[in-house]
């Protein structure tokens, strides 16, 4: 499940929610340090750490240089994540989602 490759956290953000992401599926105190180092203290508040699959997509409003968009292993362009959210909520709100 680790994987070597670099750790460079990418952050993504909506207007509900912030979400830290490293591509490559990352041992959780490896992940969580760097999140901490970007944060400049611990991630007080925040979600779990998630392993999951996204591709990026470019951004055809101009707005944005590209989205990133939740994904299934072997769907077209995805890869491995790391994930976290400055959402407590957002874990409690997944129970009920099922």
């Amino acid at each position: 499940m680790a994987d070597r490759t670099t750790l460079e956290l990418r952050v993504l953000h909506t207007d509900e929610y912030k979400m830290l992401l490293a591509k490559g599926h990352h041992p959780e105190t490896q992940f969580v340090a760097a999140c901490e180092a970007w944060n400049g203290g611990p991630l007080e508040g925040w979600g779990r750490v998630r392993h999951g699959w996204h591709r990026t997509i470019p951004c055809k409003n101009r707005e944005f240089q590209y989205t990133v968009w939740p994904a299934k292993q072997g769907d077209r362009g995805a890869y491995p994540t790391t994930t976290v959210i400055d959402d407590l909520q957002y874990d409690l709100g997944e129970a009920h989602r099922g």
